[in-house]
């Protein structure tokens, strides 16, 4: 076996692990916004309109 096949075999080898990590890098930031936003959304369109504001500006009536 030539030398340089062992070295493209260990090089993908590492590449295959930094990858890995590079991934984790991006969809975990891209996780945790995804569940933050769901909850929000849930408050936001769920829960406010079950409990209104309890002093609302009245418009006057013209």
């Amino acid at each position: 076996m030539p030398p340089f096949r062992v070295y493209d075999q260990t090089m993908d080898i590492l590449a295959a692990n930094e990858w890995h990590w590079w991934i984790a890098v991006v969809l975990t930031p891209a996780s945790i916004l995804t569940v933050l936003a769901v909850i929000g959304g849930y408050l936001f369109k769920v829960v406010k309109p079950k409990y209104p504001p309890r002093y609302k500006k009245q418009t006057p009536d013209i």
